[in-house]
């Protein structure tokens, strides 16, 4: 790796880039946190300190995104794939059934970790014969009779594809995997019954996993659940039956805060979209390069792309690597490129790689 003095354009899939003041307003709380005399990393889960950082930062996430009060709101320590395992165990029983909607890698691995605890988990899609580039338009009659609820990854981060518009299912909640693009975007929480996140996108450090509720839709299961899967537990103890991972909610509580400043999710929404569209349009009208993903696909968090003649992927991602635009490798099982473009990236990185990307095709 290129050795820089400055700041580079982190397209990375995650850990993802954060955003500058944010990084910023860390480094001055890192030794010194509000005037303790302790560093943010050193104050205790149990001060007075930390419990107005967690209230304020659940409060501005609520606030963001209009998340209604029957929901609760947990920061669960570890990774979402934990939640494969934590949502059949709160919301299936004995012979429940739920769905799920395989659209690439992670809806996959959490089918596979649900049938562990059901026998009637069923998969109503399988985008596998289509490379996982396709996103299914699924409705009330595409799910099997009694399914308790439909589990989707809302935005594929390593196909780059995304569900522009959610099923409605009528009474049949969904559970969904947001980890790549919660807080792109709004949710019309009136469909959901789950929606969980690891952080390391769009929300902080990884480490951390946002998972979010409907309380009034939670069985009073006769489950045997592990306490730090336990939902009601959890959340009864408002995220601190354990030690949290205290770091990784402060920087997740300043992330909220950004985005407040910056105008909320309807600011961020049309930003993310004018930055997705300068990158497909110029792919688009490419002679080199090109996006594989039909565009009622695509997403705008993660932007898959190949090139022409492979003969000159090593030589580009070197070029691009010594000119500061980082973590453009596509996923090993997918090759080509990936531009992760989550809310920290600034337009002008976008920009920046177009610009790039113009000028390398140029000298072809």
């Amino acid at each position: 790796m290129a050795k820089f003095t400055h700041r580079v354009y982190n397209f990375n899939a995650g850990p993802a880039m954060l955003p500058d003041p944010v990084m910023e307003e860390a480094q001055r709380d890192f030794l010194n946190y509000r005037s303790t005399g302790m560093s943010v990393l050193e104050i205790s889960h149990r001060s007075s300190e930390f419990q107005a950082l967690l209230d304020q930062s659940t409060e501005d996430l609520r606030e963001l995104l209009q998340i209604p009060s029957k929901f609760g709101i947990v920061f669960f320590p570890g990774g979402a794939t934990l939640q494969f395992s934590a949502v059949p165990l709160n919301y299936l029983e004995n012979e429940d059934s739920a769905d799920f909607s395989l659209t690439g890698l992670w809806a996959n691995k959490a089918y596979q970790e649900a049938q562990k605890f059901s026998p009637n988990v069923k998969s109503i899609f399988d985008g596998k014969v289509g490379s996982y580039t396709e996103i299914p338009s699924l409705d009330s009659k595409s799910l099997n009779p009694g399914a308790k609820y439909l589990h989707i990854t809302s935005n594929n981060t390593i196909y780059g594809t995304r569900y522009t518009k959610f099923p409605e299912l009528g009474s049949v909640p969904i559970v969904a995997d947001m980890t790549s693009d919660i807080l792109s975007r709004p949710i019309p929480w009136n469909l959901f019954s789950v929606v969980f996140a690891g952080a390391q996108k769009n929300i902080g450090p990884s480490g951390l996993t946002l998972v979010i509720f409907d309380k009034e839709r939670l069985p009073k299961t006769k489950n045997k659940i592990p306490n730090l899967l336990d939902y009601a537990l959890m959340e009864k103890n408002g995220s601190l039956y354990n030690t949290p991972p205290t770091f990784s909610i402060y920087i997740a509580g300043l992330v909220f805060r950004w985005l407040k400043n910056k105008g909320g999710l309807s600011v961020m929404e049309k930003e993310n979209e004018e930055k997705a569209k300068h990158l497909y349009d110029f792919l688009d009208q490419s002679s080199l390069f090109f996006a594989n993903v039909p565009k009622p696909h695509r997403s705008i968090m993660n932007v898959v792309f190949k090139i022409k003649d492979s003969n000159l992927e090593k030589p580009l991602l070197e070029s691009l690597e010594e000119q500061g635009f980082c973590g453009l490798k596509g996923y090993r099982d997918v090759g080509g490129f990936r531009a992760s473009i989550y809310n920290a990236m600034p337009k002008a990185g976008v920009e920046a790689l177009v610009s790039f990307l113009r000028h390398f095709e140029s000298k072809i």
